[in-house]
């Protein structure tokens, strides 16, 4: 099993895998794919020696050195078809493979290629050995890919939503009645003009409904939007997308067809319309923004799904060998290898390191916004704590021992600061110096009433320095 990142050139990379096996051994090559657009890319890089294995094809000729079809077709046609040395697979993690029978010829090697090797049953029961050369930070590093930026938008109301579980992602028709919804779809309209005005944008959405909604809100805005579903005719697939491609402001609606196999190194921004539990499908919807262009520092995505804090960045580690070998029947959790805590700025969305102090984007202060949700905290448990246990200072008992004793008036002040520094002692984690304070002026007054002294600021800046000095004391 080859990994390579989406971006990296698979089908490059394979169709020169089969050339080279060819030319060493002089055996038959097949390479199987799940989409029209990835049978014509493997169909053009091989040239006039492959042969197309497609709808209609009733005799397979024997005199190519290349085959390519698509699994079903393929399979319809099992006894037709010439011996093979080597069946290269791609997207070998949708599965639909299992139904061919070369695994089980001992004389036919086997590759497959993957950008994510992850399936509920693990592929090493197939594949002996994964294969990865490299990953999407060294791609970037490289500059053979584009990072992004990443701005969460409706987080606040997608929070709210339990999706339940069906067929290993969240529920179709629960994400469709929320998504469709004239608040969210609003949402798809706004992200656009507030973050990606006039960007060559894909916005993946739930499904066909959901798709053509989101579609007809943009056209009412007057912007040049196109759209494409499994369910498109062939013919108007191929004008939409092409159309797309030659419009440099163009956005396109999809549902499940641009996910792979399809190429503009213009597309500028994406946008996911939809929160998914698949790592897979996550990589494969933002590695459509990666490619270079020139011109083309970075792209963006805007995630109506907190899949990224899901997930995990688009540039992150993740650990494809543990999810080749064990497989994820029961791991419903992103699969990323120590992916990194992230946060969301409330101010303009950008997505972050949980560690930074600055919003990268915008140059929000988190740290002022720490210590405000920190003062807030200790309110609410400085609340319950002087509703379920009020403070009480023993001024009565210490008035009282105070005329027994014959203590003057300011030892007896003395004595009331030690009582409330003690007190926030031992509730340090909660009580603060304010607190403290408004206490100390509270006792103060009972104080001057009690002697005939006045409540003025010597007395006031003489209780709060000898409170300083009593809650220095360890």
């Amino acid at each position: 099993m080859l990994q390579l990142p989406t971006g990296a050139g698979k089908t490059y990379t394979f169709c020169e895998l089969a050339k080279r096996y060819f030319a060493d051994n002089i055996r038959k090559v097949l390479i199987v794919v799940h989409r029209t657009e990835l049978l014509d890319q493997a169909f053009k890089s091989l040239g006039e020696k492959c042969f197309r294995i497609e709808k209609g094809v009733k005799v397979i000729p024997t005199n190519y050195d290349y085959y390519v079809g698509m699994v079903e077709t393929i399979n319809r046609r099992l006894n037709k078809l010439p011996d093979f040395g080597l069946v290269i697979i791609d997207e070998s993690h949708i599965g639909n493979f299992r139904k061919l029978p070369f695994f089980e010829m001992n004389n036919t090697k086997v590759v497959g290629v993957s950008a994510t090797p992850v399936a509920e049953i693990p592929l090493s029961n197939y594949f002996g050995q994964l294969v990865m050369p490299t990953t999407i930070s060294n791609l970037i590093s490289d500059n053979y890919l584009l990072n992004c930026d990443v701005y969460g938008f409706a987080s606040d109301l997608v929070s709210k939503q339990k999706f339940k579980t069906k067929g290993g992602d969240f529920d179709e028709k629960q994400m469709e009645e929320f998504y469709s919804s004239e608040k969210m779809v609003k949402n798809v309209i706004e992200a656009y003009w507030q973050k990606i005005p006039g960007k060559k944008t894909i916005i993946f959405n739930v499904n066909l409904n959901h798709n053509d909604a989101v579609y007809k809100a943009l056209k009412n805005e007057g912007l040049n939007v196109y759209q494409v579903t499994g369910e498109t005719p062939l013919n108007e697939r191929k004008k939409a997308i092409n159309d797309f491609k030659n419009d440099p402001h163009g956005i396109m609606c999809n549902v499940g067809v641009l996910t792979t196999g399809f190429d503009e190194p213009k597309v500028e921004a994406i946008i996911l319309n939809r929160a998914t539990k698949s790592l897979p499908l996550y990589l494969q919807m933002i590695g459509r923004g990666s490619r270079i262009h020139e011109n083309k520092e970075k792209f963006i995505v805007i995630d109506l799904g907190k899949n990224t804090s899901r997930h995990g960045f688009y540039d992150g580690e993740y650990d494809w060998k543990t999810m080749f070998y064990k497989g994820t029947k029961k791991e419903n959790k992103s699969n990323s290898e120590g992916a990194a805590p992230i946060k969301e700025c409330p101010s303009c969305g950008f997505m972050q390191h949980t560690r930074k102090v600055k919003c990268e984007s915008c140059g929000h202060d988190f740290e002022e916004e720490r210590i405000k949700q920190q003062k807030e905290e200790q309110q609410q448990k400085l609340y319950l704590l002087v509703r379920d246990n009020p403070i009480n200072i023993p001024t009565d008992k210490i008035y009282a021992i105070a005329e027994e004793r014959g203590w003057k008036e300011y030892a007896v002040l003395h004595k009331i600061t030690e009582h409330i520094a003690n007190y926030q002692k031992k509730y340090f984690n909660i009580v603060t110096d304010d607190y403290s304070n408004k206490i100390a002026m509270e006792e103060l007054q009972k104080w001057c009433s009690k002697y005939s002294k006045k409540n003025n600021k010597w007395h006031r800046e003489f209780m709060l320095r000898l409170l300083d000095t009593k809650r220095e004391v360890k």
